[in-house]
C-alpha cells in the first residue's frame, strides 16, 4: 500500500522537498516501513508523482539512527537538495556542497530542544542571508480572505530552488556594472566577478555592486580578493559597503579578505570605516601597487610617476578590521609590471601593468598554469576491457574504469602494467600539456600598450570603449574629433578596444564601461558598436561582445574549442533584462536601422 497526502490550495506551488516535510511522521502511519513510498495528490490536470524518498527519512529522531552520527553516511543517504531543504527548514544556511551540508545538519539535529523550543510553532526564521521572494498580486485583486504569506523558511528553500545562472563552466567572468561615470538603472558603475573554480574575485567595485551581486546572485561571501584598478570614483565608491555585506556572511575563521589597488588605496579605506563607525567588518589587508606611472609623462620606459596626494597616513588597527600582512608592491620589471600572487593550489597566477589613464591606473592579468594533457580513453579502454576479469581477480578492483585516475597520472615515461602483459606507456595514453587560460582586465584607458607584454595571448580582453562616433545617433564633428575627446578623458573608442585586441594577440574581445547614453536594450546601436570593434580588431563577429549588466560569460579550456561568447548572444529587445527601462528615443531608432 501507500499513503497519500492530498494537497490543499495553499500548497500546491509548494517543492516537493517541502512536502515531505508537511507528511506525518512514521510513527502516526498504520503501513509498514517497507512499503512507505508517497504518491502526493496534485489537483485535477497534474499527474502524481511518484517520490521514492521514504517518509521516516526527513524525521530528525530517523535520521540520527539510520545515520548513526556519522555526517559523510547523512550525506550519502540524502540528496543534496533534501539536505539544503532540511538545513532550511532548521534555520541554517544553505549553501556549499553535501560534505558542507551533512555536518551542518546533523550538529543541528543533535541538539537537544528546549521546553521552550518544543512548544514552538513549527515556523523558524529564514537564514539571515536568505533572499526574500516577492508578493505577486494581479492589478485590481486583493489577498484572498484567510491566506498569509507562506513561512519564510518556505520562501528561503523555494529561492534556493531557483535556476542557476552557472554556465557549467568552473571559470566565469559576471559583468556587475558595464557603464562609465555613475550608476543607472541599465547600466551599474564598474564591476566584475571572475569565478575560479570556489573562489570569486571582484575587479573594480562602483557605487551599487552590492545590489548588482545579489540580482546576480553572487554570494559576498565567497570573495577572497578584491583588486581596485584605479581611483576614480565610479570603480572604488562601492568598496566600504561591499566590505559590510562580506562581513555578515563570512566565517569568522576565515583568512584575510585580500585586497589590491593603486597607493593610496589603504589610506581611503582606513578613513571610510573610521569616519562611518563601521564595526561590521571583515579581516582584510590591503596591498599597494607604487610606482604607477600617470599620463602626463612620456612613454616608453615608463610615463611619469605622480607624487602621493593624501598626506599623512592614518593608522590601521584591527578593531578596525585591517589585519597585518599589507604589502607595498614595487615594479619588478623596467615595463612597469608587478606579480600579485601566485596561488600553487588554484594553479593560478595575478600580475598586473600599467595602463595609460587620467590617473595613475592598471589592468590586472589572470593566467592559469599550464594543464597535463587529458587522457586518451580510445588507447585504454579496449585493453582494460580485455583484462576486466584479470583485474577482479588479481587486483581486487571491480570496475576497470576505476583505474582510469590512476592511469592519467603517468609521467609521460612512466608505464602501467596489465595482468596480460600490456603496456600503458604516459605518453601513448595521455594527450599533449594544455595551455593554461588567460584573461585580461584593464582598467579606463586611452593607452593600453603599456599592458601588451603581459596581456599577450589572452583568450578574453576585457576593454573600455566609452565613446563611439555614430553620426545617426547625433554624433558631429567625425571620428578624429570624437576620437581625440575621447583620448583627452583619458577613455577609447570601440576601434581603439579593437586595435589592442589585435597587439595582444587576443582570441576574443569584451566591450565594457560604455557610456550611460548607450542603453543596452538598444540593439541597433550595440551592434554598430560591436562592428567598430570588429573592423579594427580583425576578429569574427563570434569573437567580440558588448556587455551589459548580469552578463555571465564562461571561460572555457583551450582545448575544448568552444568560444566564450557562444551564450553571450543579444537577447530580443522585449527578454532584455534591461528592456523595462528602454527610453522612447532608443525605441525610436532601434526602427530607423
Amino acid at each position: 500500500m501507500s499513503s497519500s497526502l492530498r494537497l490543499s490550495p495553499s500548497h500546491q506551488r509548494l517543492p516537493v522537498g517541502l512536502l515531505l516535510l508537511l507528511l506525518p511522521s512514521p510513527a502516526s502511519s498504520t503501513h509498514s516501513s517497507a512499503s512507505r513510498r508517497l504518491i502526493v495528490q496534485l489537483p485535477a490536470g497534474h499527474p502524481p508523482r511518484r517520490c521514492s524518498v521514504a517518509a521516516q527519512a526527513l524525521e530528525p529522531a530517523a535520521l540520527l539512527e539510520r545515520c548513526g552520527g556519522d555526517a559523510a553516511k547523512l550525506a550519502r543517504q540524502l540528496s543534496k537538495e533534501q539536505l539544503k531543504t532540511l538545513c532550511a527548514s532548521h534555520g541554517l544556511a544553505v549553501g556549499g556542497t553535501k560534505a558542507d551540508l551533512a555536518p551542518r545538519l546533523l550538529a543541528a539535529l543533535q541538539q537537544p530542544a528546549t521546553p521552550a523550543v518544543r512548544a514552538a510553532p513549527a515556523v523558524r526564521a529564514a537564514p539571515r542571508r536568505a533572499p526574500r521572494l516577492p508578493q505577486r498580486v494581479k492589478a485590481g485583486e486583493g489577498r484572498p480572505a484567510g491566506s498569509s504569506p507562506p513561512p519564510l523558511r518556505e520562501k528561503a528553500a523555494v529561492a534556493e530552488a531557483l535556476p542557476s545562472q552557472s554556465t557549467g563552466c568552473d571559470w566565469e567572468l559576471t559583468v556587475l556594472g558595464s557603464g562609465s561615470c555613475n550608476p543607472t538603472p541599465w547600466r551599474g558603475a564598474s564591476c566584475n566577478a571572475l569565478r575560479v573554480k570556489d573562489s570569486i574575485w571582484l575587479f573594480d567595485v562602483g557605487e551599487g555592486t552590492q545590489v548588482q551581486m545579489q540580482r546576480c546572485m553572487i554570494k559576498a561571501s565567497l570573495i577572497d580578493r578584491i583588486f581596485i584598478t584605479h581611483a576614480h570614483g565610479d570603480h572604488c565608491f562601492g568598496l566600504p559597503g561591499l566590505l559590510c555585506l562580506i562581513s555578515r556572511g563570512r566565517r569568522a575563521d576565515a583568512p584575510p579578505l585580500e585586497i589590491y589597488g593603486p597607493q593610496g588605496l589603504r589610506n581611503f579605506v582606513r578613513m571610510s570605516v573610521r569616519f562611518t563607525r563601521t564595526r561590521m567588518l571583515p579581516a582584510y589587508v590591503v596591498h599597494e601597487l607604487h610606482g604607477i606611472p600617470s599620463e602626463r609623462g612620456r612613454h616608453p620606459g615608463g610615463m611619469e610617476v605622480e607624487p602621493e596626494p593624501w598626506g599623512g597616513t592614518t593608522r590601521a588597527g584591527a578593531a578596525w578590521g585591517e589585519q597585518p600582512g599589507g604589502r607595498d608592491l614595487s615594479p619588478e620589471d623596467v615595463r612597469r609590471w608587478w606579480t600579485l600572487f601566485d596561488d600553487a593550489e588554484l594553479g593560478v597566477r595575478v600580475s598586473a601593468a600599467p595602463v595609460r589613464h587620467t590617473v595613475p591606473c592598471v589592468g590586472y592579468v589572470v593566467k592559469e598554469a599550464d594543464q597535463p594533457g587529458r587522457l586518451l580513453p580510445e588507447k585504454v579502454m579496449p585493453h582494460l576491457q580485455a583484462n576486466a576479469r584479470a583485474i577482479r581477480e588479481s587486483m581486487g578492483v571491480r570496475d576497470p574504469r576505476a583505474l582510469l585516475k590512476q592511469i592519467k597520472q603517468l609521467g609521460a615515461d612512466e608505464v602501467f602494467e596489465l595482468p596480460d602483459g600490456t603496456r600503458l606507456v604516459g605518453r601513448e595514453v595521455i594527450g599533449q600539456p594544455r595551455r593554461g587560460r588567460k584573461v585580461v582586465l584593464l582598467g579606463d584607458c586611452s593607452d593600453a600598450s603599456p599592458a601588451d607584454f603581459l596581456g599577450a595571448g589572452a583568450d578574453v580582453l576585457l576593454h573600455e570603449a566609452t565613446n563611439a562616433y555614430l553620426p545617426w545617433f547625433g554624433d558631429r564633428g567625425g571620428a578624429h574629433e570624437l576620437e581625440r575627446t575621447t583620448i583627452s578623458h583619458g577613455h577609447s573608442t570601440p576601434q581603439m578596444a579593437g586595435l589592442a585586441a589585435r597587439r595582444m594577440g587576443a582570441r576574443s574581445l569584451l566591450l565594457s564601461h560604455f557610456s550611460q547614453r548607450y542603453h543596452p536594450a538598444a540593439l541597433g546601436v550595440m551592434r554598430a558598436i560591436k562592428k567598430l570593434a570588429v573592423d579594427s580588431s580583425q576578429l569574427g563577429e563570434d569573437c567580440v561582445a558588448t556587455a551589459y549588466d548580469a552578463l555571465t560569460i564562461p571561460l572555457w579550456q583551450t582545448d575544448k574549442g568552444r568560444k566564450p561568447f557562444e551564450i553571450a548572444q543579444e537577447a530580443p529587445l522585449e527578454q532584455h533584462p534591461t528592456a523595462g527601462y528602454l527610453p522612447e528615443t532608443f525605441d525610436t531608432i532601434e526602427q530607423t536601422q
